[in-house]
């Protein structure tokens, strides 16, 4: 019989293309990727995927096996998550996916109270800016800037967070501040990559800042604070990440953007109690660091 571990390598190198990416997704080293793909077409006894100078591609032999491979993935996910929403238990690992910032000045600190409440819990936080499937079980919950589109996730809005335009003082001692009216001409800017910015608040700054120049992209958050503490120019920020923070000020702006914070869990595992009590200690972090997230003066 093939060996289901060796299938799910082929539809991992089949999706991704290669084996690093493929190995990330399975959390197995590109040796033992590499391994069980042969071990699979040995037993198989044909060629499934071709290594090319851009990536392994399908060969007509892995094309006719794939779409078959999918469903049993597909029933050994329904199987799985059978299992899970049976398991009473309040221990175990649960995977929560957010993104970095959020996760780290939002999330960490709500995981002191769980921990103390259920010892057993073991949370695994993964910071990551990609959409993580709960349905392919990377991940057992989900906490995103919007709204879900899955179907066999059951969502709850758990909070809102607003941004503000921020800058150096001594950015603004060299540029002045920012004529909105006039789009901040003359000015920089220091926002999200291209790929992000379609979001409300990148949306809302690329339509006040319109004249204005961009100096540094950045898809991380942290990247962006620091440029503007640099003084490179001026950013649209969450406001718990940059109220307060040493060398930067808020600048008026108008009417401030918000968006609105969502949780998700796959339907067939959302009345497991250990994931109950994560849910809960989300809901509770983000409700308590409310006051950071929508700041009373916006």
């Amino acid at each position: 019989m093939l060996d289901w571990d060796d299938l799910k390598t082929f539809l991992a190198i089949a999706r991704h293309g290669t084996l690093s990416a493929a190995a990330r997704e399975l959390k197995v080293s590109q040796t033992t990727m590499g391994r069980r793909l042969a071990n699979l077409q040995d037993r198989a006894g044909v060629t499934l995927l071709d290594r090319t100078p851009t990536g392994f591609q399908l060969t007509a032999n892995g094309a006719a096996i794939l779409d078959e491979v999918v469903r049993m993935e597909e029933a050994a996910l329904a199987l799985e998550h059978t299992i899970s929403g049976r398991d009473c238990r309040l221990e175990g690992i649960v995977r929560i996916t957010a993104v970095e910032t959020f996760a780290a000045h939002i999330l960490t600190p709500g995981l002191i109270p769980l921990h103390k409440a259920h010892p057993g819990i073991v949370v695994e936080l993964i910071a990551a800016n990609r959409s993580l499937s709960l349905a392919r079980r990377e991940a057992d919950i989900a906490v995103r800037l919007g709204r879900f589109e899955a179907h066999e996730t059951v969502v709850r809005k758990i909070g809102e967070m607003a941004f503000a335009v921020y800058a150096a003082p001594a950015y603004l001692a060299h540029h002045g501040v920012p004529d909105w009216t006039a789009g901040a001409t003359g000015h920089r800017l220091v926002r999200v990559q291209d790929d992000l910015h379609d979001t409300p608040d990148a949306r809302w700054f690329a339509d006040r800042a319109s004249s204005a120049e961009p100096v540094l992209l950045a898809n991380s958050r942290e990247i962006q604070l620091r440029g503007v503490a640099a003084g490179l120019g001026l950013g649209c920020l969450p406001c718990y990440l940059a109220e307060g923070y040493p060398g930067i000020e808020r600048i008026e702006a108008g009417s401030q953007p918000t968006r609105e914070i969502w949780m998700g869990v796959h339907r067939d595992t959302r009345q497991a109690p250990r994931i109950i009590a994560v849910q809960d200690a989300i809901f509770e972090a983000v409700a308590a660091a409310r006051a950071l997230l929508i700041p009373g003066q916006i």
